[in-house]
């Protein structure tokens, strides 16, 4: 981004003293790990002099509830960014989800969860990819006996791998481990890739439910099966139920059997989803122009 022509970068200070021992959020409580200390007020007088300098029209938000807050209440309209999961318990979201402006969720509104209370203000712009549109990268792959696993997190246990790998008459192609785990000769570990269009084989992918994941797999045409991670909100999990709910993707968990992904795999190689409406190519471009509209 600082390469960037015409484009500022400020990085605000950390709010916590160093070495402070960040307490576990329960997403209970306002402002539950901010710390009663100085650091906090140095974060806020960093926003506050950035604010003073370059006037903003509105502060765009991307799911920092904290810096909304704060950015409201020295005088600035708020557009915030909405996920999927269950932010009415937490004080601190639900209150910058009532002083936002304007909120903006990337992804269609047929996906929201029923109990949302913000949806009259809230502007739904689809799912974003970057392969959106671009559709040389979706081969077909229909016929093939190659499975990926696109891994979401660095410690993922070695023994969800070994049952999803099990059946050795299928290849397993491994996207993005950064540690080593002792599979079958079925399995082809490939580690951090730059694109992960020219990494998958075949059609059936196995992902976590991170939305940009899900924004791009389904951009390129793939058979989900979705293994949400432990994420604040359940936002993952909320995500990945809502789009089984829907038969756009299936859903598995971590205490699967062996059995149990065999069934789960097969049943992903007749599965016909259907991705019409799911991404949008001109998200970005709506969503800059209804900022224009808004504040410009």
């Amino acid at each position: 981004m600082r390469k960037k022509p015409g484009l500022d970068v400020l990085e605000l200070p950390p709010k916590y003293p160093a070495g402070y021992d960040i307490p576990v959020h329960t997403f209970s409580k306002a402002f539950e790990v901010t710390p009663y200390a100085l650091e906090p007020a140095g974060r806020a007088k960093a926003l506050a002099g950035a604010i003073e300098r370059y006037q903003p029209k509105a502060f765009y938000c991307d799911g920092v509830p904290e810096l909304a807050i704060m950015a409201r209440g020295m005088g600035v309209p708020v557009v915030l960014v909405h996920l999927p999961g269950n932010v009415t318990t937490d004080p601190t979201q639900v209150f910058a989800h009532e002083l936002a402006d304007h909120i903006v969720a990337h992804f269609p509104a047929s996906l929201e969860q029923a109990n949302y209370q913000f949806a009259s203000k809230t502007y739904y712009s689809g799912y974003m990819s970057q392969y959106a549109g671009r559709e040389s990268l979706r081969n077909n792959h229909s016929n093939s006996t190659n499975v990926t696993i696109l891994l979401g997190y660095d410690n993922y246990e070695a023994l969800v791998l070994e049952r999803i790998t099990n059946d050795q008459t299928t290849q397993f192609t491994i996207i993005g481990n950064k540690r080593a785990y002792k599979l079958g000769k079925n399995c082809l570990m490939l580690g951090p890739v730059k694109d992960i269009s020219e990494a998958i084989a075949g059609q059936v992918v196995i992902a976590a439910a991170g939305q940009n994941t899900i924004a791009e797999l389904l951009s390129l045409n793939k058979r989900l099966i979705l293994l949400p991670e432990p994420r604040p909100y359940d936002e993952q999990a909320v995500h990945a139920t809502a789009l089984a709910d829907q038969q756009i993707t299936l859903l598995a968990e971590e205490t699967f059997s062996v059995e149990q992904w065999q069934n789960v795999l097969q049943k992903a190689n007749l599965f016909t989803p259907s991705y019409e409406g799911l991404v949008n190519a001109s998200a970005p471009e709506a969503v800059a122009q209804k900022m224009r509209n808004w504040y410009a």
